[in-house]
């Protein structure tokens, strides 16, 4: 069994509104507001394939269809994984999705690459481009003058393929940064349901690597595997390995 992994970067356009001077922290309210924001294009691509895919608003701009064929999407996949998805894009997509009245489940098993980069290490910076080039992983696409702007009010079709250029080499350094991440992360998902094979890939060849005893007395056992390199821990204390 593999595990699926949804890897994904959303695009989206500014509000349109009316201000009366471009000045430092203007303060605006929802009556000031002539057009929401929407959702440009997601980009995409599964663990197991190499092939980015790509959805995009229609030619009136309404990211409905969209959002109708993506969020189907997201429903078969075991976990997903974005760059500060949990806090931007995974509830800009619920919200777009409320907008339109789909249904979408209410909760995903979330991997947000920017949170463990915060929990586990310590860099420079945690801004993906920056990880990219921390670690030599390459970086994001150099973003033209004015490109949204083009996008959205001038709706140039050339342009938002550019744009979808663009988050596709996101959701490229996303997975490059996870693949690179993965094995310093505990597992939020098993690969076969039975806890002494590796949650990763679902090897049973592990390498048992001492115990772990808490203050109420529950034992767990590390363990590698010896395949994929995955660390992860498994209790002992109903269980016992052949």
């Amino acid at each position: 069994m593999a595990i699926n992994r949804l890897f994904f970067d959303i695009e989206t356009s500014p509000c349109l509104g009316w201000f009366w001077r471009p000045v430092y922290q203007t303060n605006l309210n929802y009556g000031n507001v002539i057009e929401d924001a929407k959702i440009i294009c997601i980009c995409y691509k599964w663990n197991y394939s190499p092939k980015i895919y790509y959805l995009k608003w229609d030619k009136n701009q309404c990211d409905k269809e969209m959002m109708i064929k993506f969020i189907e999407i997201m429903h078969k996949a075991d976990e997903i994984v974005g760059h500060n998805s949990d806090r931007f894009d995974t509830k800009w997509l619920r919200t777009r999705a409320m907008f339109h009245d789909i249904d979408m489940m209410p909760d995903f098993k979330s991997i947000d690459t920017l949170k463990q980069a915060r929990q586990l290490l310590n860099l420079p910076s945690n801004r993906l481009d920056s990880i990219g080039k921390y670690f030599n992983l390459g970086q994001k696409l150099e973003n033209e003058p004015n490109l949204w702007h083009k996008v959205w009010r001038e709706n140039n079709q050339a342009a938002l393929m550019r744009m979808v250029k663009y988050c596709k080499q996101d959701v490229n350094l996303l997975e490059q940064w996870f693949d690179k991440l993965n094995k310093y992360m505990k597992p939020k998902t098993h690969a076969t349901g039975i806890k002494c094979d590796c949650p990763e890939c679902g090897s049973d060849n592990i390498g048992l690597r001492g115990f772990r005893v808490s203050s109420l007395g529950n034992k767990t056992q590390r363990a590698k595997c010896k395949d994929c390199g995955k660390w992860f821990a498994y209790s002992t204390n109903q269980f016992k390995l052949k």
